[in-house]
């Protein structure tokens, strides 16, 4: 069983069904993953909300006691009353919907003998087999951070690369464990620094 697997995850059927039809053997346990890029989302997505009402409370307000005959001042309102409005809509959807922009639900890590199913609870899963995916663990200089960027690269099946992103500690030993249950050392490879655009995407 995994000594960091915090929270209590399961597998769920789905990641069961996939893992079952490809053949991974016992589950062992469930982690999840990318937990304080998903929190910092939520907090950016609950200011933008908060903003959003107050700028529409008031710009309401400010249209209710506007002296008809002012034709600026009423536009303006109504300018900052559908500003807000739309904060409130955009970030709304957001927190009902996605947990950061193009990317739903929670990403769980599902780990079985012969290999992991990536799962995202409201997108996609996908099946990372042992011996026919290769995974990277990197870390790299990002300039200005205090510690190295680390991330995983996993060659899906198809062969499109995507990356699982680390901010803490606790997810670094995440990756760590991932790593080697796939025979790779625990200490991320050092890499030279990545440009933005040569980033796997996220999962």
């Amino acid at each position: 069983m995994s000594t960091i697997q915090c929270g209590g995850w399961e597998t769920t059927a789905r990641a069961r069904e996939q893992a079952e039809a490809a053949d991974l053997g016992r589950w062992l346990y469930t982690l999840q993953l990318e937990r304080e890029e998903d929190r910092k989302s939520l907090m950016n997505n609950v200011a933008g909300l908060v903003v959003g009402l107050i700028v529409t409370t008031a710009s309401i307000m400010f249209l209710v006691r506007a002296h008809p005959a002012v034709l600026g001042f009423r536009l303006g309102g109504m300018a900052l009353s559908a500003l807000g409005l739309g904060f409130v809509l955009v970030c709304g959807y957001r927190m009902l919907f996605k947990d950061r922009e193009g990317i739903r639900g929670i990403l769980l890590g599902h780990v079985y003998e012969g290999g992991l199913v990536l799962e995202r609870t409201r997108g996609l899963c996908h099946v990372v087999p042992r011996d026919a995916s290769s995974l990277r663990h990197v870390a790299w200089d990002a300039g200005g951070d205090e510690r190295p960027r680390e991330q995983l690269w996993i060659t899906l099946p198809g062969g499109v690369v995507r990356g699982i992103e680390t901010w803490s500690g606790f997810e670094c030993r995440q990756l760590a464990q991932l790593a080697t249950h796939f025979g790779r050392p625990d200490e991320p490879e050092r890499i030279a620094p990545v440009h933005p655009a040569d980033i796997p995407e996220l999962l």
